[in-house]
């Protein structure tokens, strides 16, 4: 299947006539005007332009999103014909919908999969068995299922309801021998393999780990590979407002967790995603604005990840700054070895991740918080919350880190109303997505002292995040 992408001219063409980057502009184009830009050509803006094009934030977009989610007028062509993906909920309210046309969704689906097995991760004869989560407003089941049916696999969704147990008893009696899920999920399918009986065990035959969401740690591989042997793990890189759009496979990156501490490299096709590495400080003005100098760092340097997508035209991704630390990086020549046509080499790119800025938002679980709307649900006047504390943690006896929660309140306060039924624990755990699977791993801790929280070493101020991973 050959899949449609656009120029940059096309995009930018697009963006200009758009509410997300013009001021005044009510509605996104229609498919009629999209596809006069696309008949267009290259007749928008030049493709220099994009340097010069200004930086889009989360925050940016979903102002714009939030008006256009709520209105429902017949013109509204943001709410027609959409893919709807979610991103977490603002102060413990409901999730937020970024939206992509239908038809571009299914196309972008399409060319993952063509670029996941270019990349060899998956090859003919592969079955897959994935545990990713559905319902809910969540929907990375039926997005892995399509890619990885897309590149070729014959894929059985489980699903996040289906027991671990009927999971490692579907691994074994369909013969499967490819594990996908997020990365909790795989750990904790791990830890049912761990406790068979060694007859048992051996009769699952996993020969490779296909994950998504937070990164694996260094505790986790070494966990996985302790549990199931010398299995290949691969990753597929996306996210709501851009969609899967890299993968990660170690024989083709160059970064190894002992070359390069805490970075993982992606791959990405230069033809459906354009990507710039900017110094952090263009995010540091007092006043939340974006500095004026924007221009890209040299290969090799570290900084925030802008990232411009060339397969959405009806809702275009310009310039957005994504929340990652990263670097970017050319091929290996050694990657034609691996199976890479020297052809589509020149086209592909390696994104060294280092993580997330902290402050965009940090995952747990399978899932990206913002910091930022957790700060705003903790500082929500009806709660009494006098101070929080926010810790993320890896304890060395279990691979899954943890989320605590400190508070402190009022004496005033009784003890109903941090009991597990009360308003604010149902907030705070509906804001950081706990379930029955992770419960074990999140806990809300009252202090009764402020001299019970953990202080910066100089100011002595209170440490809204700690970062123990």
């Amino acid at each position: 299947m050959k899949t449609r992408v656009y120029t940059v001219q096309q995009v930018l063409a697009a963006a200009k006539t758009h509410p997300f980057y013009t001021p005044g502009v009510q509605y996104p184009p229609d498919r009629d005007a999209v596809q006069k830009i696309v008949e267009s050509g290259n007749q928008g803006p030049s493709e220099a332009s994009l340097s010069s094009w200004p930086l889009a934030t989360k925050d940016q977009l979903y102002r714009t999103i939030r008006r256009l989610v709520s209105d429902t007028s017949s013109t509204n062509t943001y709410r027609d014909g959409s893919y709807i993906s979610m991103t977490g909920g603002s102060g413990g309210g409901l999730p937020m919908p970024f939206a992509t046309d239908s038809f571009e969704n299914r196309e972008q689906r399409a060319r993952m999969g063509e670029f996941i097995r270019l990349c060899g991760v998956i090859e003919p004869g592969d079955w897959v068995l994935t545990v990713h989560t559905s319902g809910g407003f969540y929907r990375s089941l039926d997005l892995m299922v399509e890619i990885l049916e897309n590149a070729g696999a014959s894929v059985l969704p489980a699903g996040h309801a289906m027991s671990l147990a009927e999971v490692v008893e579907a691994l074994v009696h369909y013969r499967v021998n490819v594990l996908s899920g997020d990365s909790s999920q795989i750990v904790r399918v791990s830890g049912i393999i761990a406790g068979l009986p060694a007859e048992e065990r051996q009769n699952v035959k996993l020969t490779k780990i296909i994950y998504t969401s937070e990164p694996l740690t260094d505790v986790q591989r070494a966990y996985i590979r302790e549990v199931l042997g010398p299995i290949q793990v691969y990753s597929v890189l996306g996210s709501c407002e851009a969609g899967p759009w890299a993968l990660s496979n170690p024989e083709i990156g160059q970064a190894s967790a002992s070359e390069v501490a805490g970075a993982a490299d992606f791959v990405f096709d230069t033809r459906t995603m354009l990507v710039d590495i900017l110094d952090p400080s263009v995010l540091d003005n007092d006043d939340g604005s974006v500095a004026a100098t924007r221009e890209p760092l040299p290969d090799g340097s570290l900084g925030i990840v802008v990232q411009t997508s060339l397969q959405r035209l009806k809702n275009p991704l310009v310039r957005y700054v994504t929340g990652d630390i990263g670097s970017l990086h050319p091929v290996p020549e050694s990657a034609v070895a691996k199976g890479i046509p020297a052809e589509e080499r020149q086209y592909l790119r390696i994104l060294r991740l280092h993580g997330r800025d902290r402050r965009f938002s940090f995952k747990w679980s399978g899932e990206y918080l913002q910091f930022d709307w957790l700060a705003a649900l903790l500082q929500t006047k009806e709660w009494r919350i006098l101070q929080w504390q926010v810790v993320l943690a890896q304890p060395k006896s279990f691979p899954d880190p943890t989320l605590e929660i400190r508070l402190l309140l009022p004496a005033s306060v009784a003890e109903t109303d941090i009991e597990p039924e009360s308003r604010l624990v149902k907030a705070i755990e509906q804001f950081c997505v706990v379930t029955p699977g992770n419960r074990h791993l999140f806990q809300i801790k009252i202090l009764t002292d402020l001299t019970q929280f953990e202080r910066s070493s100089t100011g002595r101020k209170v440490i809204k995040f700690i970062d123990r991973t």
